[in-house]
């Protein structure tokens, strides 16, 4: 009987180091599952960070048009409801967009497909209000 007791006790205070590592690693994927869950279920109903205002002027004052590009499209939300200002800086980003297509299809020779992007700045151009003076600075860019 004594021996069972102390084979018993033995058991219980030796931990395998690779049991609590797996322990800790499993704890930890749980918590990284439920934190990417509920990103992608917010994700799913709308809700994504808001841009400030300031995302979207410094990167097209400083002719980062390709961050002012991925601010838009990471801005995009069902519901939203832009500044004039922003509404100016996000016509500025998808004016750069086209251009970037326009450019790579002239340079591809496929002429009415770039006709069809070049239609598309068009319209971008004419809401770009006070950001109009970009144009020359996008279309320098894009061709560089």
């Amino acid at each position: 009987m004594i021996r069972g007791k102390q084979g018993e006790g033995n058991r219980k205070g030796n931990r395998s180091p690779l049991k609590v590592l797996a322990a800790i690693l499993t704890i930890i994927v749980v918590i990284m599952f439920i934190s990417v869950s509920v990103r992608v279920n917010d994700y799913s109903k709308g809700y994504v960070v808001d841009y400030g205002v300031r995302d979207y002027i410094y990167s097209a004052e400083d002719g980062r048009f390709g961050n002012l590009y991925a601010t838009a499209i990471r801005d995009m939300s069902r519901n939203a409801e832009y500044t004039a200002e922003v509404e100016e800086c996000r016509a500025l980003a998808f004016y750069y967009e086209q251009a970037v297509l326009e450019h790579a299809y002239r340079e591809a020779g496929d002429n009415a497909k770039a006709d069809e992007f070049a239609a598309r700045m068009a319209e971008y151009e004419s809401q770009l209000g006070s950001l109009r003076g970009k144009v020359d600075a996008v279309k320098k860019a894009v061709s560089s």
